[in-house]
């Protein structure tokens, strides 16, 4: 189906320097790191001075939690993509309204939803436009003729 409308962008505002700011890189220490920093430990420690056991227990228990969150954020991603998908595809024969980078707003009916690199697009005729760009969905007008 066509597009529906599609209004200008806004005339832009006079812009305003932004402070600038330095920033630091924060880096941090993924397991595979944490397992060789682990594994080295162990190879180069002083026989006559093992490891304390309760020290590699609670080494063991921190590598255990890391492992268990860094598990439960991926599944908690998956869900929240499923959500997404879900949401996407309860907007097709929808009146949709969208607004590009540009602030211009554009209103169609939504044909399809698709999964792209990029991620969920909505197809309004032949143009895709972001999920996450909507900023209103209505059923579909229809409109009975006089």
């Amino acid at each position: 189906m066509p597009i529906i409308s599609t209004t200008p962008a806004p005339a832009a505002a006079t812009p305003v320097a932004a402070p600038t700011a330095t920033r630091t890189t924060k880096q941090s220490m993924s397991q595979q790191d944490f397992l060789k920093l682990l594994t080295m430990q162990l190879k180069n420690q002083d026989p006559m001075k093992p490891m304390d056991d309760n020290s590699f227990v609670t080494t063991m228990a921190q590598f255990t939690g890391l492992e268990q969150s860094s598990q439960m954020i991926t599944s908690l991603k998956g869900m929240g993509d499923a959500n997404k998908m879900i949401a996407a595809s309860s907007m097709i024969g929808r009146e949709v309204t969208v607004r590009d980078n540009t602030g211009a707003e554009t209103t169609g009916i939504v044909d399809a939803v698709e999964n792209s690199p990029t991620g969920l697009q909505l197809r309004m005729g032949t143009s895709l436009f972001s999920f996450d760009s909507v900023t209103r969905v209505a059923p579909t007008s229809t409109k009975i003729p006089a």
